[in-house]
């Protein structure tokens, strides 16, 4: 029998004590005074007060009354309150509160204490927003209070210094401490290690990344831009800062932009020294007609370009704009790649098109896309990102800081520069057996242990060039986010060849930072190329008709007792599979009377793990058919995600289109069509019959189908 975890009474206030203390060990000395003030004096409140203290801070709320902390752990709330005044933890609610402590009112209450004071002019049917909106702005501060109450709130001070030390403590802005409730229920793991190393070097550094972290936070969460000073704003001493201060820049660039100010959009991108800013520059700049100083921002663009998008921007628009190239080099790209047509049924499901295209020549296919880098870079450099000193700053941290920070490469440079120089000598392959051997289902913010992760990479690295490893893997070491997505979308293998390759269906387009990887997997010696997937009704398609029998009608609750597949091409049975399939269960009495499949039947038949390989291999390259086939599609997705694997196939149902083209019929189950259409079914609700009838269902579909 499982056991409740009960917390004990005051685990936010030792949640609390726990994370000050962290932050005081590890970052002491390059602590502020206001910080080392706040520890001092919260460390000399006696447990009451603390714990009145944390409950307000780890609450939505502004502002409270003695009421809102009413807490069976918590004596004297009244003589708690009075100390954290005087302390100066808190402080009556003041007019500059009166708007949150409003919107924290229910609009019933509202508009009651409205009309009980007095007040006049607004209307009840109003919304919330609009009547708080209204009051603040048609009544005075005193009068909101006398009709209100409002200065008997009290507002917890000291946010912006509790806020920093979350900042410090997470790595990122942080409202509360459910991590640590969360850690302490079991629902959340943590990476203990014996040290941690401080994220950031000094207090310039961490408060540049509090501060525009908290600028970014602010705007998207509403903030008008105009309140965001520049000027106030502090210097930005790394490279990560710097980042965060782009970004920002960038952002109020568009507001302006947006709003027609194009000259003060264009002050704002000239301040920052990121490419986004940069080409909305060159492009603001062509379109009043600066072409001269946009030649030359691209010129330079060419001579040092930040990385490859800026490269392909600038030799782009050089082109299109000043060489009378006609398309873009994304378009040109597209009409140039080589295209292959499949079945209309395919149409949203371009990839797996694709994946039983190229293994009808003998490929072996997987969707890689933004998955297959940053698994082979953690499986290679695990010791390094997660167990190596210094590697996190705080149980917590799913991601190192060294790479949220971009200075991986040059914290760990000598052994980075050991392993790849392994990876080029071909030891990649145990490299990253060890990772498994050693690591397997630890917990990871860059990728996912999936069942067929150790046989993907296997695969793939035994493939692959060394050399060309090595350039891939070097490249993320200097810039992880940078270069974790807009990789292709599949990877394939076949004996010692692998390649790369992006799919596009009609209508889609190439983006810079696709083409950006594919000019790098192709600069490093990889085979990457583009190919278009084009739709019509094909009368060669593959399908497998499939019937399975269950112990209920919910996939995600019941289990299969029995399968059966039967593949067609060309409108003829080609081949047949069908086994019992044991479900771990008993099966009910009513499913039997339906199936005639008893539990003494399926005992020693076996699992669905036990046949998944072979059933996955006779669905591959084909469409999934079935009746009523969403059903059928999703006990067998549900036995594979069991299984942590993933299935998805292309579907077609012969319920809704017998229902399409053979209008007209009072029943469309299997059952009254067969009979309808003189189809063979002995043993209705037995799977192998059951799928030979839809089969036959399937032809007459076809027939109306492939004649439009």
């Amino acid at each position: 029998m499982s056991r409740t975890l009960v917390l004990p009474p005051t685990y936010y206030r030792d949640h609390f004590v726990e994370m000050t203390g962290f932050v005081a060990r590890l970052y002491g000395d390059v602590l502020g005074d206001a910080e080392k003030a706040f520890l001092d004096q919260f460390a000399s409140l006696d447990d009451d007060a603390q714990c009145l203290f944390v409950r307000m801070c780890n609450r939505k709320k502004q502002a409270f009354t003695a009421a809102d902390l009413s807490y069976a752990e918590i004596g004297g709330v009244d003589g708690g309150l009075a100390r954290l005044q005087a302390s100066g933890f808190i402080r009556p609610a003041e007019a500059e509160d009166f708007r949150h402590c409003l919107n924290e009112l229910s609009k019933t209450d509202l508009v009651a204490q409205a009309r009980q004071g007095g007040v006049e002019g607004f209307k009840a049917s109003w919304a919330k927003p609009e009547l708080v909106r209204w009051l603040v702005e048609a009544l005075e501060p005193d009068e909101l209070d006398a009709v209100f109450g409002l200065s008997r709130l009290v507002v917890p001070c000291h946010k912006e210094t509790l806020g920093f030390l979350l900042y410090l403590y997470f790595g990122r802005l942080n409202d509360n401490l459910l991590s640590f409730t969360l850690r302490d229920l079991g629902v959340v793991s943590i990476k203990a290690r014996e040290a941690y190393t401080a994220r950031f070097d000094s207090i310039d550094e961490a408060r540049a990344g509090f501060v525009y972290s908290d600028a970014l936070r602010r705007l998207r969460h509403g903030e008008h831009p105009e309140r965001i000073d520049l000027d106030a704003l502090p210097p930005t001493p790394t490279e990560f800062s710097q980042g965060l201060r782009n970004d920002l820049l960038f952002q109020l660039g568009q507001h302006h932009e947006k709003r027609g100010d194009g000259e003060r959009a264009l002050a704002l991108y000239g301040l920052s020294s990121a490419f986004d800013s940069q080409e909305r520059t060159v492009r603001l700049l062509y379109a009043r007609g600066d072409h001269n100083d946009v030649r030359l921002r691209l010129e330079t663009m060419l001579e040092a370009p930040d990385h490859d998008e800026a490269c392909l921007f600038a030799q782009d628009f050089l082109a299109r704009k000043f060489g009378k190239r006609r398309t873009s080099v994304f378009t040109d790209l597209l009409r140039g790649a080589s295209e292959i047509t499949v079945d209309e049924l395919y149409r949203g499901f371009p990839e797996t098109a694709a994946m039983h295209h190229f293994e009808a020549e003998g490929w072996s296919g997987h969707h890689s896309e933004n998955g297959l880098w940053p698994a082979l870079f953690g499986l290679v450099f695990w010791d390094e990102l997660f167990e190596g000193p210094g590697a996190l700053s705080c149980g917590f941290d799913a991601v190192p800081q060294a790479l949220k920070d971009r200075t991986f490469h040059v914290k760990f440079a000598d052994a980075i520069a050991h392993k790849l120089a392994g990876v080029a000598d071909g030891w990649i392959e145990d490299l990253v057996l060890r990772t498994f051997r050693r690591h397997e289902g630890a917990g990871s913010g860059l990728f996912y242990w999936d069942a067929g992760l150790r046989a993907r990479m296997q695969s793939f690295v035994r493939a692959a060039p060394p050399q060309a490893l090595h350039r891939i893997l070097s490249e993320i070491t200097k810039d992880f986010y940078a270069l974790r997505d807009g990789f292709p979308d599949l990877m394939l293998t076949r004996a010692d060849e692998v390649r790369f390759v992006e799919i596009k269906a009609e209508g889609d387009q190439i983006r810079r930072h696709q083409l950006a990887r594919l000019k790098l997997l192709q600069e490093a010696g990889f085979d990457a190329s583009i190919l278009k997937v084009a739709y019509r009704t094909d009368p060669d398609t593959t399908y497998v008709v499939v019937d399975v029998e269950t112990t209920g009608g919910r996939a995600v609750n019941d289990r299969v007792t029995e399968i059966a597949a039967v593949k067609v091409r060309g409108g003829k049975i080609i081949a047949e599979w069908s086994s019992l399939i044991n479900p771990e269960r008993r099966i009910p009495g009513y499913i039997t009377q339906l199936t005639g499949i008893t539990n003494e039947m399926v005992a020693g038949a076996p699992k669905f793990a036990e046949i998944a390989d072979d059933l996955a291999a006779f669905l591959s390259g084909a469409v999934f058919v079935a009746h009523n086939v969403n059903f059928d599609h999703s006990f067998i997705a549900s036995e594979y995600r069991r299984l942590e694997r993933r299935f998805h196939a292309p579907k077609l149902c012969t319920c809704a289109g017998m229902r399409k083209y053979y209008p007209g019929h009072g029943s469309y189950g299997l059952g009254p069509l067969s009979k309808e259409y003189g189809i063979r079914l002995e043993n209705h609700h037995r799977a192998l019959d059951d799928a030979r009838a839809a089969a036959e269902l399937l032809h007459l579909v076809n027939e109306k189908r492939l004649a439009a």
